[in-house]
């Protein structure tokens, strides 16, 4: 039954890849210790689409090393599609070309629906005949999307190897060719593609940590070593921050991109667990030791046996090392992921104080703006209180009570007030002793309305419960002892 990632898969059109090539690895190897060395044969060559067919049909047994044991010769091949087109549901391979390699290779039906797994799938299908490796790395675009299917067949002799989509396909294959010997261990095949997931966990982790130290030069705070006297002699000094939102908002980016290492890095480390038990299950499993073909009643091909058993194993455990090495990498990998999520966060934690004062230094300036403002409006406010009444007065007896003086024909007029000017007095000054009087009045209700507010609101708070009563524990004797 197809899996909703099966159903929505879309398979590469032979159109699109008739214009790309692919990189296949063949080898012989010979497990007797005494003709390893002149019987280990390896070969890469670039192929198109339309040749794999043939290339299926040409396997390595057929053409290297007829003149040796058949039992003590063992073949790989392996077949690298690259990724052709973006996407996580997409494959890079035409669906009649592998279900052609499906069946040649007897690669596990599972084979698709890891490759499209978003998570990361580790898994070993076992049976009598055949050992099944399939592996695909936690999907992510700064560390690719490297799957690979293995098929030890033990009946033929032979590993089939499949990758699909590896994020450096070259670092993939010269680890092969630089270790050939190491090709007729299954594992191996599985660890060059960890290996090479490893590295590039590895450079994303620097491209986050030099993120992370250019924020701590910027903001010149939590930069190591300023505890240690004299390596930096100014430790109160710091940078100006001309955009402290933007750090900010680099500091959220490294933020996610820590999220994804740590994701992927688990992976890694989950990855490389399981492929160290899977060793350890091969080395003490009979089934999984190249033995079958080669049992003899004579001694001397018991002792052959036993010598190709031995090499296997050796170099098995050799597998096992690098494994184990990388393995640990990987723990300590994490642990560098820790402390990068702990700085990005005491940098997180300062940028928001730094954004918090600013924002506070600015309302407080906003404030003292504020203040200057309403102390000139009371000013004008008190002033226009003082005036106002006098002006509506004098607006309201706008006659002539005045007689300003001049010359009228051949006499001189001086100035002469009315003498009902005293009537403009009487109305003023009273008026506006009356209009004080008002806000004096009006203020003090207003204070006593806000006052009887706070002490409502006081009454109606919650009060401990008065009930409660502490218990004074009284110390033990020093002679009683506490059962």
């Amino acid at each position: 039954m197809e899996t909703r990632e099966e159903k929505l898969a879309s398979w590469a059109s032979p159109s699109v890849t008739s214009s790309h090539g692919l990189k296949v690895l063949k080898g012989s190897f010979s497990l007797n210790s005494n003709e390893s060395r002149d019987c280990m044969r390896i070969s890469q060559e670039n192929i198109q689409f339309h040749q794999i067919e043939s290339s299926l049909l040409n396997t390595p047994g057929d053409n290297m090393g007829k003149d040796i044991d058949p039992p003590y010769l063992w073949h790989f091949e392996a077949i690298s599609f690259p990724r052709i087109r973006p996407g996580r549901l997409v494959l890079s391979v035409p669906k009649e070309i592998f279900q052609k390699i499906q069946e040649s290779w007897n690669l596990h039906p599972r084979t698709i629906e890891v490759f499209l797994s978003n998570n990361g799938v580790l898994t070993t299908f076992k049976s009598f005949e055949r050992v099944c490796f399939i592996i695909k790395v936690a999907n992510s675009r700064t560390t690719g999307f490297d799957c690979v299917s293995v098929t030890h067949d033990l009946s033929r002799r032979t590993t089939y190897v499949l990758y699909h989509h590896l994020f450096n396909e070259d670092a993939v294959l010269n680890t092969l060719l630089s270790m050939p010997d190491r090709c007729v261990d299954p594992y191996f095949f599985i660890f060059a593609v960890y290996r090479s997931h490893h590295q590039h966990i590895e450079v994303y982790r620097n491209t986050i940590d030099d993120a992370i130290q250019g924020i701590e030069r910027q903001t010149g705070f939590g930069n190591p070593g300023r505890l240690v006297q004299g390596y930096r002699p100014s430790m109160d000094e710091y940078p100006t921050l001309h955009d402290p939102k933007k750090i900010t908002q680099q500091l959220g980016y490294c933020q996610t991109d820590l999220a994804i290492i740590g994701h992927v890095g688990r992976c890694c480390l989950d990855c490389g667990e399981w492929l160290v038990q899977a060793i350890d299950t091969g080395l003490v499993d009979e089934e999984d030791l190249p033995r079958r073909g080669t049992q003899s009643s004579s001694p001397g091909g018991q002792k052959l046996a036993q010598q190709f058993s031995d090499r296997l194993k050796t170099i098995r455990l050799m597998v096992r090392q690098d494994v184990e090495y990388t393995r640990r990498r990987a723990v300590m990998l994490l642990s560098q992921v820790q402390q990068m999520r702990d700085r990005t966060q005491s940098q997180t934690t300062y940028m928001l104080s730094v954004i918090t004062q600013s924002d506070a230094e600015y309302t407080a300036a906003i404030a003292v703006d504020g203040k200057r403002d309403s102390i000139a409006m009371r000013t004008i406010s008190i002033l226009g209180i003082v005036y106002l009444p006098a002006t509506f007065v004098a607006t309201f007896f706008s006659i002539d009570m005045f007689n300003w003086g001049g010359t009228s024909g051949d006499e001189a007029t001086s100035l002469s007030a009315s003498p009902s000017i005293w009537i403009y007095w009487a109305v003023a000054v009273p008026l506006t002793v009356i209009t004080i009087l008002i806000w004096i009045f009006w203020s003090k209700r207003e204070n006593q309305k806000s006052n009887k507010r706070i002490m409502i609101a006081r009454v109606k708070a919650p009060k401990p419960d008065s009930t409660l009563t502490i218990t004074k524990v009284e110390p033990a004797a020093p002679s009683e002892k506490m059962v």
